[in-house]
């Protein structure tokens, strides 16, 4: 669609005219963007994860739309614990939801119930942002999924708090995710 018509600009811009339309002013449709963003909350993400959901909480608060969603084994929706709450009350509202136990990631798992359950939270507006290390406990990664939104989303973006030269060692299948997305930041 092309620009429409602005009538308010249109007429303040021709005041100096007795407000008889000169000068014909348009405004540009412009799509807000829209964020997906899955957060794992496993063990070894404890120490980092206060930290990313306040920032999904501060992103949901910025953007035309944001759905925020939390996995470990299995993923849930948590958009509702950041619009209900202030990001001290949700955070541990959201972690008693999830709690971690050890070598219980299953991120292969989650992106599969993520797909069948949420695919509406992603279309070709929204950036899917994942926060997590890419450890796997040595399940399916599930890459044809990750191909999957990275095909049906504007964008698909990680960020992974470990250090690069730990990717792709022991359950960690980072480097098998990083071709795959658009871009990885560590």
């Amino acid at each position: 669609k092309g620009p429409t018509f602005d009538a308010k600009a249109t007429l303040r811009a021709n005041v100096r005219h007795g407000g008889v339309p000169f000068e014909m002013r348009w405004k540009k449709r412009r799509l807000k963007p829209r964020f997906a963003i899955l957060c794992d909350v496993s063990t070894s993400m404890r120490p980092v994860v206060d930290f990313l959901l306040r920032l999904m909480y501060e992103m949901q608060d910025q953007v035309g739309k944001a759905r925020s969603f939390a996995f470990i084994d299995h993923i849930e929706e948590v958009t509702g614990e950041f619009t209900e709450a202030r990001p001290e009350v949700a955070v541990p509202i959201v972690l008693y939801r999830l709690p971690s136990g050890h070598y219980n990631t299953d991120l292969g798992g989650s992106l599969e119930q993520f797909v069948k359950e949420f695919s509406d939270a992603v279309d070709r507006r929204t950036t899917v942002l994942i926060c997590g290390d890419g450890r796997n406990n040595y399940n399916n990664p599930r890459l044809d999924l990750i191909e999957f939104l990275r095909r049906r989303a504007r964008r698909v973006v990680w960020f992974n708090p470990e250090a690069v030269d730990e990717w792709g060692t022991g359950d960690s299948d980072m480097l098998q995710y990083v071709p795959a997305v658009d871009v990885v930041h560590q």
